[in-house]
């Protein structure tokens, strides 16, 4: 992950907010996001990242989701 934290945290609030407002049963909202600290905010994506791995691929927003976290937090998986 680069070591800015305040470009990650923008990006990282932009996917997850996105991927909130298309399914907001599944993701966290902005207010959550925005409560959480850059330490819990990059552990939360970090977890999701993990369960979204076991995800179908025909899945459009999940891919989008999990490409640009990969992106964000440099999982090279």
């Amino acid at each position: 992950m680069p070591e800015d934290i305040h470009q990650d945290r923008f990006a990282l609030m932009t996917v997850l907010t996105r991927a909130h407002e298309a399914r907001p049963d599944d993701y966290a909202g902005s207010d959550a996001l925005m409560a959480m600290s850059d330490e819990l905010l990059v552990a939360h994506a970090t977890e999701l990242l993990r369960s979204l791995k076991e995800t179908p691929e025909d899945d459009g927003l999940t891919v989008e989701v999990r490409t640009a976290l990969r992106a964000i937090l440099g999982d090279p998986a």
